[in-house]
């Protein structure tokens, strides 16, 4: 095992989610967006892949959220125009009906408080808004939306108005068990330190609450296969890589039990959004009406197999 310190540090590396020092060097990859090399390191304990060093926050600017920065699959612009526009109608769908089945079964009546962390230009937080309210039968639950992040596109949103955006102090002042509900799609790939944002939501769920959240699984049969090779792996932008072992580990670390759901919209949209050209898209859009084939893709790259949480009563 290499415990080497990372170069130019003088200090050994540590693991960024459990703060073990039982960690191996994986390998090197340089950046595209940022002309350098990032070394990879994985924690045995945990099973928690990370980068360094932390390339920092400043690659997120406009150019960025415009699918012109180092990630090219964003699309943030259109998202904040008009989410209905977009694929990711797509993924919002497969989350609601996830959350609302789960609140069906787990939630008495009554208002739904939903955290959206990570809520980049704010697409999903106007999806539940404009739905309004989770519906089984003659029940009803009206569903109340707040939102975090950072960035510009968070700064618009409040701006904005209508939409109720929070800062980290503003939740880090928010009474315990605030939330049924807090999704975290696409985000803890990009946090330098996951697990005080682990903490956070652990303490901002109400007992009984879903922790629904979405990030590659790089121990599905493509990414092993691809190793650093696999386009998730950027450096500049994916500074941690998660495993279903390394989620179940976080989970026990902070009280939460892991949960599985099927997922069939969010795999969809993950096939889309990487494809460019009008003639991928409309063969990826009729193999995507056959469920075989999303089943498939759900295998290879095992997107299913990644757990959300719940918080014991």
């Amino acid at each position: 095992m290499n415990t080497e310190p990372a170069a130019g540090s003088g200090a050994p590396v540590t693991c960024r989610l459990c703060g073990s020092s039982r960690v191996a060097r994986v390998g090197t990859k340089r950046g595209v967006f940022l002309s350098r090399d990032f070394d990879f390191w994985r924690c045995p304990p945990c099973d928690y892949m990370f980068v360094v060093p932390f390339p920092g926050y400043s690659v997120y600017d406009e150019a960025y959220y415009e699918g012109r920065g180092a990630d090219p699959y964003v699309d943030y612009g259109s998202e904040h125009r008009d989410y209905r526009s977009t694929d990711r109608m797509i993924e919002f769908d497969d989350l609601w009906r996830i959350a609302s089945g789960f609140v069906g079964r787990n939630i008495p009546e009554g208002a739904v408080d939903w955290l959206d962390f990570g809520c980049g230009a704010g697409g999903l937080m106007r999806y539940i808004a404009d739905r309004g309210a989770f519906t089984t039968g003659d029940r009803r639950w009206p569903v109340r939306v707040a939102g975090h992040d950072v960035g510009t596109y968070a700064d618009r949103l409040k701006a904005a108005g209508g939409l109720r955006i929070l800062d980290l102090g503003q939740l880090a002042s928010e009474p315990a068990g605030s939330y049924d509900v807090i999704s975290m799609i696409e985000v803890v790939e990009h946090l330098e330190f996951p697990d005080p944002v682990f903490a956070l939501a652990a303490r901002l769920l109400k007992p009984g609450g879903l922790l629904l959240l979405t990030t590659g699984n790089i121990a599905g049969p493509i990414p092993r296969m691809k190793g650093l090779g696999y386009a998730y792996v950027i450096p500049e932008v994916h500074v941690g890589y998660f495993t279903p072992r390394a989620l179940g580990t976080i989970y026990a670390r902070h009280g939460l039990q892991p949960v599985r759901f099927r997922y069939d919209g969010v795999v969809r949209f993950k096939v889309l959004k990487t494809l460019r050209t009008p003639g991928k898209q409309r063969l990826a859009r009729f193999a995507m009406g056959l469920p075989l084939f999303v089943l498939a893709f759900d295998g290879l790259f095992g997107t299913s197999r990644m757990p959300c949480a719940v918080k014991p009563r």
